[in-house]
């Protein structure tokens, strides 16, 4: 006796589960493309009113944002603006641990180009003292890194922890105008 003849009712039950499987998959492949091409491409997302959202991988994809002096624009980011003086602001959460680690990489970027634009910090209890500056940003969600261009044009914002890495490139690439 052979080994197929042995084993005949196992290999034809074998070669049924193959061929039925192979049916199964060929049919979900045929709805799947048929599906595919009756339908049309969806339709891009406005950008949102909120930029709370923009996280840890900063605004890539928002539309561009622009810090205006008005009447509620306190007089420290006006005459930033009209010195043509970037500015670096942080808004954080005091006793955070990511915030006060964030803090903590603000200062020290702080010292390393201080002298090329102006860094502020602020505890999220006092940003009433920022008057309108955070509605322009609109964001509310701490933690908060804005980085903003003499021209008010805001060059990078950030509402998630970042790391010092990210925070001194950001800011390096924002002194040389990238």
């Amino acid at each position: 006796m052979g080994i197929v003849r042995r084993n005949k009712a196992f290999l034809i039950t074998a070669a049924l589960i193959l061929v039925v499987g192979a049916a199964l998959f060929g049919g979900v492949v045929a709805v799947r493309v048929f599906a595919a091409a009756g339908t049309t491409a969806p339709a891009a997302l406005p950008a949102p009113a909120s930029y709370n959202t923009v996280s840890s991988f900063g605004m890539t994809g928002y539309a561009p944002l622009k810090l205006t002096p008005t009447a509620e624009t306190p007089s420290f980011i006006t005459s930033r603006l009209e010195e043509q003086r970037g500015m670096v602001l942080l808004v954080y959460v005091e006793g955070a641990a990511d915030d006060m680690e964030m803090l903590s990489s603000f200062n020290d970027v702080k010292a390393q180009y201080g002298a090329d634009s102006s860094f502020m910090s602020f505890e999220a209890r006092k940003t009433t003292e920022l008057g309108d500056t955070l509605q322009q940003l609109r964001v509310s969600n701490p933690p908060i890194l804005a980085v903003i261009r003499g021209n008010g044009d805001v060059a990078e914002l950030y509402t998630g922890w970042i790391g010092l890495k990210v925070m001194e490139q950001v800011v390096a690439d924002a002194v040389r105008g990238l």
